[in-house]
């Protein structure tokens, strides 16, 4: 953390400590908890992550998959029945 937020490393090693200059760039993927996004709450309570963490991200984008798996089984069963 300490990299993200003062921008520097520090090292000790053989008796000599020095701070390093860095430069961080973060990327990261979450599943929602349950594996289903409830829009009815809160980005933080979705993925089970603490607003103090999620506040170091910049940006934030929520990818939303539409099931559609009742257009699915409905095209399967039309198709059996245009057979018969």
């Amino acid at each position: 953390m300490e990299a993200m937020e003062q921008q520097s490393v520090s090292v000790a090693k053989a008796g000599v400590v020095c701070s390093l200059p860095a430069r961080t760039s973060v990327l990261a993927a979450a599943n929602p908890v349950g594996g289903h996004y409830n829009r009815a709450k809160t980005v933080s309570e979705n993925l089970k992550m603490g607003s103090a963490l999620l506040s170091r991200f910049d940006l934030v984008f929520i990818l939303l998959d539409q099931p559609n798996e009742v257009r699915k089984l409905s095209s399967i069963i039309g198709r059996r029945n245009k057979k018969l």
